[in-house]
Order: C-alpha cells, then structure tokens, then sequence
C-alpha cells in the first residue's frame, strides 16, 4: 500500500486505513461498482481505496479533509485522468447541487471517521433522489442502529429516518486489526439503496424528523411523554394526535413501526398551527 514517509494518522480527523486488499475489493463487490459509475469517495485517506474505485469506476471524486495528504494524493493520482481529489469536507461540500454536476449512477463509498460518520450519513441520505447507492465503512454498533427492527435495542431515530427512503444491509463486519491504527471498536459495510417506492405518506418531511427524534430523546418515557417537550404539542393537540393515529400514548417509541411514525406524522400535520 502507498504511504508517504512523514504520514502519521491525525486523532482530530478519526484516521483508521484499511489495510487488507481483499476487503477493498469485497468493497467493490458489494457495492457492484462498474464502468458506467460516477463514485464520490469520502474520505480518500491514502488513496488505496480510491485505487480500488478507479479501476473499476467511470470517474472517481474523492473528498480529503486533511490538507497534509492533498499533495500525497495528488501526486499518487496524477497520471490518472478519472480521479479527482477535492481538499472538501463531507459535512460542508455543497449538496445537492455538487452531486447533480455528476453523471449518473452516482454512488457515494467511503471508509468514514467514526466520530462523524452518522452526520455524514444522515446528510448524504436526504438526497435520495440524487444518489443510487451509498456504501459506507461503520463502528459496528452504528452498523446495527442503521439495520434495526422494531422492538429491539438498537432500534432508534437513525433506524427510522434511514428507512423511510433508504432499504440496508450489513454487507460484511472487520475486526479492529484489519485497520492502521487499530480502533478501539469492531467495523462494519453497510450497503443503501434508495427504496423503489417512495410514496409512503408522511405530510410534512422535517415535522416526520422532529417527531421520531423527539420520540426517541427519552427512549425510556412514554410517547405521551417524549413528544410533548415538542414546542407544538400542548396536551390537548397530543391527545387529538393519538386518538386520530389510532396510537397509544402508553407505548414507548421502539415499539412503533416506521408506517406508524408516518401516520403520527400525517396527523400531526393537520394538527400544528402553521
């Protein structure tokens, strides 16, 4: 693997590079990267994954945040005309209007620093529309939140506004020795693709947001008493929201289905004073 001489891996950044050729290439596999894909990569790191992407790929946009490995990737990339290197962060690089400069497919891969990895996710995954396939590198216990059933506890926010657009999977885990440096915590590939349907009904997207979060804040309180630190909700719209919903005001929200957070959704639209 490519390494430049001075290169120390940087705590601030969550740097942890994958070591093994074979699970670069598993990479490729599950994510079933061909010529015709456009591919942003988070996280370039070294460029050995970005290597993988470009022998594969149409055209590989890899995103680097730390300015000490800009001069390294681009001198590693320079004979090869379908990587680009952006010195970019993921959280700030401008979407959706960066991505539909790409041609289509557009898949985004990314080994991702674990210690932003859900908000690079979660911003990513409102552009449904947008983006075919997402396949990222996780702490596995993240891993798990993201593939979550009802009922379960890793079930949560992140389970339920993942799956209202986005269907999952685990596509393979990796212990902490199969990175450089070794994190404290076991990894794990999760694979989305956008759902085929997206005609679930759910009225207004940032109130479905506010609803699951707010459900799932204090995870051990009733629905009755999570939802009403809302700003909107006063006791009488609460009541009239679970007596139209058909919901229980007793259950806890691990226990409600993601049709039913969209009924609460639905309902609660009508509800809210505009």
């Amino acid at each position: 693997m490519a390494q430049p001489s001075i290169w120390r891996p940087k705590k601030r950044f969550g740097q942890h590079i994958l070591r093994s050729r074979g699970i670069l290439e598993r990479i490729l596999a599950e994510t079933g990267l061909n010529e015709r894909d456009t591919v942003i990569e988070i996280g370039a790191g070294l460029g050995d994954l970005t290597s993988y992407l470009a022998s594969k790929a149409k055209r590989v946009i890899a995103l680097e945040l730390d300015k000490g490995l800009l001069d390294h990737l681009r001198e590693r990339f320079s004979t090869e005309p379908k990587v680009q290197i952006l010195n970019e962060d993921a959280l700030r690089w401008p979407l959706p209007q960066a991505i539909e400069a790409l041609e289509r497919p557009r898949k985004v891969v990314g080994n991702l620093p674990y210690n932003v990895a859900t908000r690079i996710l979660l911003r990513f995954a409102r552009f449904f529309q947008e983006l075919d396939l997402m396949g990222f590198m996780f702490q596995k216990e993240v891993a798990e939140r993201i593939v979550a059933c009802p009922g379960t506890s890793s079930y949560g926010a992140l389970t339920v506004l993942l799956a209202l657009r986005w269907k999952s999977r685990i596509a393979f885990k990796l212990p902490p020795g199969a990175f450089f440096p070794r994190p404290k915590v076991e990894s794990a590939f999760v694979v989305l693709e956008p759902k085929e349907n997206q005609q679930m009904e759910i009225g207004d997207e940032d109130l479905f947001r506010e609803i699951v979060q707010g459900a799932f804040a204090r995870r051990r309180k009733t629905l009755a008493n999570s939802l009403k630190t809302l700003p909107w909700a006063t006791e009488e719209k609460l009541e009239e929201l679970f007596s139209r919903s058909g919901i229980d005001p007793r259950r806890r929200a691990e226990s409600l289905s993601l049709e039913e957070f969209a009924r609460l959704s639905c309902e609660a639209s009508n509800l809210r004073p505009l």
